[in-house]
């Protein structure tokens, strides 16, 4: 039997929680309506909570189906051409950059992984984060042979914004980023509340 009551407040006693009838019941906020936590109020969670907190889309993971060769004291953008995920089609893996779709802008956590097998002595390597063709978060390590380096960070996007990874290193010679897709690869995601 369903009945409306008709109320302007709820107020149980002091101490005491209101709570919702019997176990499976549901309580629905209409269409157009807003269930308002007030200033200092808590939202809290025991159960299971779908369709709230948002995630964090767009988010894509790429990795590369053949080696970049990167040139000596040179640095060349790495070739992510293949896709393991992109919730929005946002990742270009003919130019190998993700591009801020319409909407979207806000901040993002980026990780480019590189692994490259170095046939001479301790060399540098630095896998770096551009940002409309520019450095915005940088990496600098000492490797030798088979190793591989990540950078990481958090960039600010607006909406058309481009990201892309590239890779510098001294060994005196070209050497080639491998295909591992443990150790290289390109990840990013926009973080929710923040």
């Amino acid at each position: 039997m369903a009945s409306t009551i008709y109320v302007d407040k709820v107020d149980p006693a002091s101490g005491t929680a209101l709570e919702l009838g019997s176990s499976g019941d549901t309580l629905t906020v209409p269409s157009g309506a807003t269930l308002a936590i007030a200033s200092g109020g808590t939202l809290a969670n025991s159960g299971t909570a779908t369709g709230v907190g948002g995630n964090n889309t767009p988010s894509f993971k790429a990795t590369c189906s053949g080696t970049t060769t990167v040139a000596n004291d040179a640095n060349v953008k790495i070739a992510f051409d293949t896709e393991v995920w992109d919730t929005d089609s946002a990742f270009d893996t003919s130019n190998y950059r993700f591009t801020v779709p319409a909407g979207e802008g806000g901040k993002y956590f980026f990780i480019a992984s590189m692994e490259i097998n170095i046939t001479s002595a301790t060399t540098s390597m630095r896998p770096m984060i551009w940002k409309n063709g520019a450095t915005v978060i940088r990496s600098m390590g000492y490797v030798s042979y088979y190793d591989s380096k990540s950078t990481s960070g958090v960039v600010n996007l607006s909406a058309g914004d481009y990201i892309e990874a590239y890779l510098y290193q001294n060994a005196g010679g070209s050497q080639a980023v491998q295909t591992s897709v443990t150790d290289t690869f390109f990840i990013g995601y926009k973080l929710i509340g923040v």
